[in-house]
């Protein structure tokens, strides 16, 4: 290709893609009375004219594909207490470091606490747990909620913005088994929800 006609390539380029973030369109009406619809400015003799700027389509940005593909395959719950103590907080700052979407369950009710207590096949409910696809973990330990979140495929470093505080929602039905068998962690690991 020579010089002018890549230059000219170029300076095409240019003006779709900023035809394509921004565009003018007209409505009006002719002599006869008729609405058109335009693009181009209408002619001087044209009745009821209005302008409207247009955005054009805008690529979504909110994650990678990786990211996504995670998030579609193994979406991700946080499992905590009436009162986010030490080790809830703890949990919540990786959450926020990775900056990963999650929904939050909150175990405020005897009723919730059996039945998450059924989901995992547990003797009692303890929090904070959290559950990636099929695959969970029950008390918080960094590492192993780190490595969880890496088998499900989510990056290091996700696009998500920090939650706002999460109301009270009930715990889904104990017929509801997706997942490995429970890891028991240490006492010290995991707190009964408050």
């Amino acid at each position: 290709m020579t010089r002018p006609h890549a230059l000219l390539c170029l300076a095409l380029s240019v003006a779709l893609c900023s035809g394509a973030a921004w565009a003018q369109a007209y409505k009006w009406k002719d002599a006869q009375g008729r609405t058109h619809y335009t693009d181009t400015p209408p002619p001087p003799d044209a009745h009821s004219v209005t302008e409207k700027k247009l955005r054009g389509n805008v690529v979504d940005t909110s994650g990678s594909y990786a990211e996504q593909e995670a998030m579609r395959r193994a979406p991700v719950t946080l499992w905590l207490g009436n009162e986010c103590n030490a080790l809830c907080e703890s949990a919540l700052a990786l959450m926020k470091a990775r900056a990963i979407p999650y929904s939050t369950q909150r175990i405020t009710t005897e009723e919730q606490k059996r039945a998450f207590a059924e989901r995992f096949k547990l003797k009692e409910a303890r929090v904070p747990a959290i559950n990636a696809g099929a695959d969970h973990l029950i008390g918080f330990s960094e590492s192993a909620w780190t490595a969880l979140l890496d088998r499900a495929g989510y990056p290091a470093k996700g696009s998500a913005k920090p939650q706002p505080q999460a109301k009270s929602v009930p715990a889904p039905a104990a017929a509801e088994t997706a997942g490995q068998e429970a890891e028991d962690t240490p006492a010290d690991d995991s707190a009964e929800p408050r």
